[in-house]
């Protein structure tokens, strides 16, 4: 989200790199963690999926389709939404799924950011 919010552009390979690494982590998110469950706890929702919903739509507002091809993510998201309503589900994450559309940050901010976002990404 850093380069998104930041107006930066991100090279193919890192780019490549962080979508492998994505896909590894839902997978394991999928296969140890939600497994056959509705939740990630268990039969209901709790704070483990509250924080794991609001991680993934991090990718999601910056464009990746993280829940495309994966029904099982897909279904466990609808569940999650549905048990804290859909108003406040879209509320909650409303600002982080229009950052790609947003303008780059002020150049004050992003000169102060950019040394410590580079520092994290590289």
């Amino acid at each position: 989200m850093f380069p998104v919010f930041l107006g930066e552009p991100v090279s193919p390979e890192m780019l490549a790199a962080t979508l492998a690494e994505l896909d590894a982590t839902l997978q394991l998110l999928e296969d140890k963690f939600l497994q056959n469950k509705a939740f990630l706890t268990g039969p209901h929702i709790s704070l483990a999926d509250l924080i794991a919903i609001t991680e993934l739509m991090h990718p999601v507002g910056a464009g990746c389709q993280i829940f495309e091809g994966r029904p099982k993510l897909a279904a466990w998201r609808q569940r999650v939404e549905a048990a804290v309503g859909e108003d406040l589900f879209q509320e909650a994450h409303e600002v982080i799924l229009k950052a790609k559309d947003s303008p780059p940050a002020d150049p004050i901010i992003k000169q102060k950011l950019m040394p410590r976002v580079l520092a994290m990404i590289q």
